[in-house]
C-alpha cells in the first residue's frame, strides 16, 4: 500500500548564483553561492543542514565538499550522475530520507560551468561517450545523428507531421519564454525581446530547430532545501508543499528507438494524477522542461495540460502567457533564463507557488497549484506538484 506524502514536507528555501556565459571561477564557488542564498532564504543556519546531494554530468563538486566549506557535518551525502529530471528524482529521496529518519533538512544543488566548461553534446564528447549516453547510440550515431538536438529532432518530427503541429506553434513556445524574461533582469535574455518575424527568418540548425528553440548554456549553481511540513512552519519562508511526485519513470524498452511516439512523461502523468487526486485541469501555474521548445509541446499534452492533438492551437492562442490559461516558465525557462538541467524552473515554480511575486507583473494571477516536469530524454521523466 502507498502512503501519502501528500503536504508532509516542503521547500523552505530556494536560491542561485550569479549566472554568466563565463564564471571565471570553480562549480564549488557557484554552489556555495547558491547554498547560500537558499539557506538565507529559508532563515536556517548551515549547521541545521544535515543532508547535502547533487547531481551532476562530471561537470561540478561533491556534496561533501559543499558542506565542509558550508561549516555542516551531514548525516547523509549523495551525488548522482544525471541531468534532466534529477532535481525531481532527488527531491523525492530526501522525502524517503527525512520519512524514515536518514536526515531532517536536506539541500539539493547543480552546479555547472555549462558554457565555459563541460559543454552538452560539445567540449571534448567522443563518440564513444555518445554512444554510452544514448542507449541504443550504435544504431544511428554512426549515421551523423551525435548530438540531443538531432536525437529530440526525429522525435520532435515525427509528432509534429503526426499532430498538425508547425514550425509556427514552436515559435509560440518560444515567444512566450522570451516574454517572460523580459521581465526578469537575471535572465540571459533579458532586454533581447524575440519576434515572430525574427523566429521564423532565422537559420535552421537541427530541423526543426533553430538557435531559439534550444535551452542555454550558462555557468551557474542552483539550490534548494526540503524539509518536513512541521519544520517548515517553524521558518521565517512561506513554504511550497509538496503534494506529490512521481520520481523518475522510463518508457518500456531502453532502446526507446522502439517507439518513437511513446515519451516517459506518458507515465509519469498517469502516475502522479493517480497519486494525488489531481486532475489536470486543476493545475494553475507551470514549469515545464524546456531543453527545447518540442519538449514542451510533447509535455503539454503527456500531462493533460493542452488536448491531444490542439497542443498547437493552444500554444498558439497565448495559453502559455501570464494572462493564458496556463502560465509557464515565468522566469524565461532554459530557453531563455539559464540552464541548470531544470532546477532554475524549480526555483520559480517554488517562488510562483508561494507568491513571492505578488503585486508585480512577474506573479501568476492564480497560484495556489504547481506542475514542474523533469525530461531526461524522450526515455526517461519526474515531476511534482506543489502547493502553498
Amino acid at each position: 500500500m502507498t502512503q501519502s506524502i501528500a503536504s508532509k514536507y516542503a521547500i523552505v528555501g530556494v536560491g542561485e548564483s550569479a549566472r554568466s556565459k563565463n564564471s571565471g571561477t570553480t562549480p564549488l564557488h557557484l554552489a556555495l553561492d547558491a547554498a547560500r542564498a537558499a539557506i538565507a532564504d529559508a532563515g536556517l543556519d548551515a549547521k541545521e543542514i544535515d543532508g547535502f546531494m547533487s547531481y551532476s554530468e562530471g561537470d561540478s563538486c561533491t556534496a561533501h565538499q559543499v558542506a565542509t566549506y558550508l561549516g555542516a557535518h551531514p548525516k547523509y551525502v549523495k551525488d548522482i550522475s544525471g541531468g534532466g529530471s534529477s532535481t525531481e528524482l532527488l527531491i523525492a529521496d530526501a522525502v524517503a530520507l527525512i520519512e524514515t529518519g536518514q536526515a531532517n533538512t536536506i539541500l539539493i544543488y547543480r552546479a555547472m560551468n555549462g558554457r565555459s566548461g563541460v559543454r552538452m553534446g560539445g567540449g571534448g564528447w567522443s563518440t564513444d561517450m555518445l554512444q554510452g549516453a544514448l542507449d541504443g547510440g550504435s544504431f544511428i550515431i554512426p549515421y551523423g545523428a551525435g548530438s540531443p538536438s538531432q536525437w529530440f529532432g526525429l522525435f520532435a518530427q515525427r509528432h509534429m507531421h503526426v499532430n498538425g503541429i508547425t514550425k509556427e506553434h514552436l515559435g509560440h513556445v518560444c515567444l512566450s519564454a522570451y516574454e517572460y524574461a523580459q521581465k526578469n533582469p537575471k535572465a540571459f535574455f533579458y532586454g533581447k525581446p524575440l519576434t515572430m518575424e525574427d523566429y521564423l527568418a532565422t537559420a535552421p540548425l537541427s530541423d526543426p530547430f533553430n538557435k531559439h528553440d534550444f535551452c542555454l548554456e550558462s555557468d551557474e549553481a542552483n539550490a534548494l532545501i526540503i524539509t518536513s511540513a512541521k519544520h517548515a512552519q517553524t521558518l521565517q519562508q512561506k513554504p511550497a508543499y509538496i503534494l506529490g511526485v512521481s520520481a523518475r519513470r522510463t518508457v518500456k524498452h531502453a532502446h526507446y528507438w522502439q517507439n518513437i511516439d511513446e515519451v516517459a512523461a506518458d507515465y509519469v502523468a498517469a502516475d502522479l494524477y493517480e497519486k494525488t487526486g489531481v486532475k489536470p485541469r486543476d493545475i494553475q501555474v507551470a514549469s515545464i522542461y524546456d531543453c527545447y521548445s518540442w519538449v514542451v509541446i510533447r509535455q503539454l499534452e503527456a500531462y493533460g495540460l493542452a488536448p491531444k492533438g490542439q497542443v498547437g492551437d493552444f500554444v498558439a492562442a497565448g495559453n502559455l502567457r501570464i494572462d493564458g490559461q496556463l502560465p509557464t516558465n515565468l522566469a524565461g525557462g532554459m530557453l531563455a533564463e539559464g540552464y541548470t538541467h531544470g532546477m532554475n524552473n524549480v526555483l520559480e515554480i517554488v517562488r510562483q507557488v508561494r507568491g513571492e511575486y505578488s503585486g508585480t507583473a512577474r506573479q501568476a494571477q492564480n497560484h495556489d497549484l504547481g506542475i514542474c516536469t523533469g525530461w531526461a530524454g524522450p526515455d526517461i521523466a519526474g515531476a511534482m506538484l506543489l502547493h502553498k
